[in-house]
This record gives structure tokens, sequence and C-alpha cells, in this order.
């Protein structure tokens, strides 16, 4: 038999002969009560293994989760470091983890590099970063157009960099606009391209000389020659003055000053023909008695005392002073070249008497706010506008100006009212129509006048017969003439014309070319807008008569115009400007030497400067404030034209004119009249069709209780 079938003693029975085998008992041994123990034997072999399966897994788990990234930079460098985290670098790239890392490089030439890298999920990553250069310097030299050397300055970008001929540093590199600067040089502006990386470049720049070469003479010599306020020689001066504009001024002492204005352009050479200096004016020192005279000098306005004057010297010259309320003075003046002479002259008052009456016998007067005494007296006062107010306690005061003449006497009527009746003047004094946006001015005449003129007066008409008016009724009076603008709103179709080509139909200006029934329709229209009872009766589109007790807006009555217009002061007045033609300045628009090309008749010293019509109220108002009365359009009256025989002298009080008749009333010249006849205020005309320098302004009553 095999021994290898035999059964071990100690292990176990071969299964072969498992049937066979005869089962011994064991002998008992007792416990002797330790427990046999056998150690664990771990060989270095197995830890080695162990570790090395640990770490494969390791780095098989870091390949499957690591990303591929790729570095760059611009330029590419060779110095640098990666930190921050596992990696591997694998011929080109990197093998990183998801996460952040910190890269920092060098190049020569350029600033450092530090920065984060953020490795995020995806698989292949390219990082790419650039280098940015270190600055550079710049050293620039000026030179003229002779080569030779020029100090000056830099600007780069607009900013000042430095001086030329010097090294300049810290310049970022790139493309910059370069500006070199030197005085008395234009500018030379270029673009220029900054290597940077500490490189220092140099560069020449030509600039051009921007001035001209001036010569200058003058007879005497030694004249100080100015540019401006510079002083830059005295003549004979050979020099140089840059380019542009000069404002040159050549002084000597005991000479008038030379002025000129030279343009210079660069390199053109300029030689200035010799000046004659002319020898100084003689100075007069000018005051007077009183003072704040006004000085005229041959006819030119010079200003108010005192005065330094300067005159041409060895010439004589005339001198007038004048000041209102004094005579005015004229003298001949003769100063010598360079010499200064002082002159006092005084003004004698020119005196005039004005008598006031008051219907308070206690009532005082103040003259300018100086109390004279009581208010029944003549004053004698000096011949200029003075205020003169008379008060009474109860009662308001009385006002009003004068202006005293010495060969006129004038009288100042002074009534005195209630403070009822001055609560009643105050219920609004001026109304503003809401349609066409026209002021009228609140009247409440309470006189006696004569209406019309002597027929003593040179350049009255026959129908100026004298009329004796009451006008007492209160009223509302357009203060400037109704324009085209405002009519307009009314036709809108309606043109004013024009005459050779002079426009009347701007819109400001008045409106004119419209008849009697076209004005009279247009005040009852603004009637109807502001719902007021009309004043013109209407029927089978005529109209037939007039409702007198309406306050609706209708046409001025003559009496009204004419107490308007011509009432001052107790007196009538012949002119708006005074008592003689030809008219004062800026009286008003009339037939003058604007308009000679037009028309047949003018004022020919006279200058309104409006060939026709001008804008309403362009003139200054009369002293009741309602402009144009005389002069730009004539006016419609509410009254059929008639001419009274001016042999009874009754009184008609408030009148409205008769009730029938062919033709209207016209007042006022206009801008087409000239004469003496047509410009005095007494001039009464007729019509009833248009025409092309008639128009209108609107007035209204007010009703018995103060009302509008």
């Amino acid at each position: 038999m095999n021994t290898s079938n035999t059964p071990q003693q100690d292990d176990k029975i071969a299964p072969a002969n498992f049937e066979q085998a005869v089962i011994q008992p064991a002998a008992f041994t007792p416990s002797d009560g330790k427990q046999s123990s056998k150690g664990i034997n771990i060989k270095p072999v197995t830890i080695m293994l162990a570790l090395l399966l640990l770490l494969g897994t390791a780095a098989v788990w870091f390949l499957f989760t690591a990303k591929s990234v790729i570095v760059k930079t611009i330029p590419q460098t060779t110095t640098f470091e990666i930190t921050g985290g596992l990696k591997f670098e694998i011929d080109n790239h990197y093998v990183m983890r998801q996460g952040t890392y910190q890269y920092t490089a060098t190049h020569p030439g350029y600033y450092p590099l530090d920065v984060t890298i953020d490795v995020d999920n995806q698989q292949n990553q390219v990082k790419e970063f650039a280098f940015k250069k270190l600055p550079g310097s710049l050293t620039v030299d000026i030179i003229d157009d002779a080569s030779e050397a020029v100090k000056g300055t830099v600007w780069l970008d607009g900013k000042l960099l430095g001086d030329s001929a010097v090294e300049l540093t810290d310049i970022s590199a790139g493309e910059h606009q370069l500006v070199v600067k030197a005085p008395r040089y234009f500018d030379d502006n270029l673009t220029i391209d900054i290597v940077g990386m500490n490189d220092h470049q140099q560069i020449l720049v030509g600039l051009k000389p921007a001035w001209a070469d001036v010569t200058l003479l003058s007879e005497p010599q030694g004249a100080v020659l100015k540019s401006g306020d510079e002083v830059v020689g005295t003549t004979p001066f050979t020099g140089t003055l840059l380019q542009g504009e000069h404002e040159l001024d050549l002084s000597l002492a005991g000479f008038k000053s030379w002025q000129t204005t030279l343009t210079v352009k660069a390199g053109d050479s300029v030689d200035l023909p010799r000046v004659y200096l002319e020898k100084s004016d003689g100075v007069l020192q000018l005051n007077s008695k009183p003072n704040a005279v006004s000085v005229t000098l041959d006819g030119k306005y010079l200003g108010l005392t005192p005065l330094n004057v300067s005159l041409t010297a060895n010439q004589k010259h005339q001198l007038s002073l004048f000041k209102d309320g004094y005579q005015q003075q004229h003298q001949q003046i003769n100063v010598p070249s360079g010499e200064s002479r002082a002159l006092t002259i005084t003004l004698q008052p020119q005196l005039g008497q004005v008598t006031i009456h008051a219907n308070h016998e206690d009532a005082l007067l103040y003259i300018d706010d100086r109390l004279m005494g009581r208010a029944n007296q003549s004053v004698t006062l000096t011949a200029k506008q003075h205020t003169v107010v008379i008060k009474k306690e109860g009662y308001v005061d009385y006002a009003t100006t004068v202006m005293p003449r010495a060969d006129l006497q004038q009288i100042v009527d002074a009534r005195l009212k209630t403070l009822e009746e001055h609560r009643w003047e105050n219920i609004k004094p001026v109304i503003t129509t809401k349609v066409v946006n026209a002021d009228l001015k609140l009247f409440k005449p309470s006189d006696v006048f004569t209406m019309g003129a002597s027929r003593r007066e040179q350049g009255r008409r026959a129908n100026e017969t004298n009329r004796r008016i009451a006008l007492k009724r209160p009223f509302y009076l357009g203060i400037k003439e109704i324009n085209n603008a405002q009519f307009r709103k009314f036709v809108k179709s309606h043109t004013s014309g024009h005459v050779k080509g002079n426009s009347l139909d701007n819109n400001k200006h008045p409106v004119v070319n419209v008849s009697w029934k076209q004005a009279a329709l247009f005040c009852n229209w603004l009637s109807g807008k502001e719902k007021l009872p009309l004043f013109y009766t209407i029927k089978d589109d005529e109209i037939v008569g007039v409702n007198a007790q309406s306050n609706g807006y209708r046409l001025p009555t003559e009496a009204e115009w004419a107490w308007i217009s011509r009432y001052q002061d107790g007196q009538m007045l012949k002119y708006t400007w005074g008592k003689k033609l030809p008219p004062m300045p800026n009286s008003g628009n009339f037939a003058d030497r604007s308009s000679a090309s037009l028309l047949g008749y003018v004022q020919a010293t006279y200058n309104d400067k409006f060939a026709v019509t001008a804008p309403v109220a362009s003139f200054a108002a009369n002293p009741k404030g309602i402009y144009d009365l005389s002069g730009n359009a004539a006016e419609w009256m509410n009254d059929f034209y008639e001419v009274k025989t001016g042999l009874s002298m009754k009184i008609e009080k408030d009148p409205l004119g008769t009730e029938t008749g062919d033709y209207h009333v016209i007042r006022g010249s206009s801008w087409a009249h000239g004469s003496m006849t047509e410009l005095r205020l007494s001039f009464r005309d007729y019509g009833a069709d248009a025409r092309n320098d008639v128009g209108f302004r609107i007035a209204r009553f007010v009703d018995a209780t103060g009302n509008e």
C-alpha cells in the first residue's frame, strides 16, 4: 500500500477507509485553567502588498476625478510656479483636481504675473494669461528751422509730461498722443508708440515759428508801443509779434494816443506806415451851480456835471448847459494843448407861476413833499416838473404834476374827494377782455370843457366848432388800439393790407382797413362772448341804433375821446407834445421822413422810424395813460358825423351824437397825416368805409352802482 494513503494519526481518516476505522476514545486530561492562545503572524510582504493596493486605488481615483489643464502665457515663459493643491505635470499639461490654485510667473521686460487659477468640472481646460509690459522712458529734443535747440514742454494724452531734452520716465507701453510746445512756436501734434519694457526712446521734433517781423516808425520818435496791455517796445520799433490779431497802442506824453488793429501772419513781415502823432487835447474841468446839469459840446451830449472834458487843442468849442427849471447857458471855450482848465458855470433859475384852487379852504398844499401852507394860493416854481399834493383830513389826497412856464400862468383846480368817492373810484381801475386780452382803463370824469377849436386857431377847419361838454358818466376806455391779432379772433381772414410793399398786417400793428360797421360788430361780438348786454341794436344785419344804458363794449364817443386826448389840468391841449410844430422826438407815428416816398406832405424834420403803422403803444402814453391818441391809426368814434353851429354854446351832457346819419366821426391823426391841420388834437374827419389809416379802440360804460 502507498504510504500516501495512510491516514495520519492526529489528523483525520482518509475517506476510502472510513468504514473500516475503529474509533478510539481519547484519554481525559483535566484542564489546568489556562486557555491556550495562538498569535496572528502578519508578514511584511503582506503589508507592502496592501499599501501598494491602497496607493494604486488612490491613483486610479485621482486619475478618474482630475482634469487636464494647460497653462499658457503671452509671451510664453518658462519661469513659473503653481501652488495650492495636488497636481502632476504630464508632457505639456497638468493633471489637477477641481479647485483653486495660485499661479506666479516672471518674464524679462514685463511685470510679474500673480493670478488665481480656478479649475472647474470640465475635463480639458486651457488657462491663458498675458504679461503687462513694464513702462518705458522718452526724451524729446526740440529744434527750430535753423536746427537750433529750443526749450519747451512735452504733453502726453492731454497732460503735461515734462520738459524737453530731459528723460521722461514711467510711460506706459502703447500708443500715445504727443504734443510738443514751446513759447512763440506753433504746437506739433504727433502719435508715438512707446515700446516699454524699460526701453528708452528718443525723438527729435522741429517746431515752426509763430511770429512775424514788424517795423513801426513814429514822428516824433520815442513813443511807447503796446500790444493790448503789454509793452512791446518804443519807436522806432523793429521786433516780432505773434500770429493773430493785435490791438496796437502808441502813446507819447503831450500827444494823442494812436491805435490800430493789426493782423499778423507768421512769417509775413509787416512794415507799418509812419505814424504822425497829434498833440494832445486840452482838458476842461467843468462844474456847475446847481450840480447835475446836462452838457453838450459842439452839439454832442456829454453827460451831467461835474465833467472832465477833452478838447481839441487850439480850437474854439461851443459849450451848452441846460437843466429843467433853469435858463440855458452857452459859452465858447478854448484850451491849449496839454493844459487843464477849471470852469464853473452858474445857471439862472427859470420861474413860472402856478395858481392852486381847492374846494376846501383849509386844505394843505405840498409841492415836492414840502409843505407850502394852505392850498388856495399862487406859487412861483422853477420851470421843471413838480409834484403837487393837496391834503385834508377825511379826504383822499389830490395829486398832480405841473410844468411851470415863464410865459404862462398855470391853474390847478383840485377837487378833494371823500373816502367813499375814493372807494368807488378804486373798483377795478383796469379790466381785461377775456377773449382778446385787451386792457381798458376806468375814467370818472366830472368836468365841463370846450370841445373844438377857436376860429383864430391856425389850421382850424370849419367842422371844429366849439361845443360845451359836461362829461360826468364813468366809462372804461381801451388803453391801446385794437391790433390785427386781436381783430383776427373775430374775422380770421382779415388783412390790413400794405402800402407800396410796406405791410400793415403785422400782428401787433393796429388793425386798419375796417369799416365803422365792422368795428361796431366787433364790439357786439365781444359783449356776446362775455354775456354783456349788446350796445348796438342790429336788425336785418344792419345797425339801427344803440342801447344807451348798456355797459357792453362799444366805440368811444367823440366827447370821451376829446376829454381823454385834450383835457389836461383845466385846459385843452393843441398837440400831444405842446403848442408848436414840429413834433417833439418820439411824440408819435406821423407822416415824416421815413414815409416821404409814400406820402405827399410830411414833417421833414421829424423821424419816427416807421414808414406806415407801428406796433401799438410804441410811443409814450398821454398823461391819462392812453396810447396812440395822436398818430399811428386814426380812430372810429361812436357818433354820427354832424357839424354844430356853435352859436348857443349850450352845455351837452355826456353826448352820444345824433341818432341818424350817413357817416361817422373819425378822430386823431394817423401815420399818413403830417400837416398842421391834421396833427392838431381838435382835427375832425368822417367816413363810413374802410381806410388804410383808420382803426379803432373799444370802450364801455360803468353802470350806476360803480360796477363794470
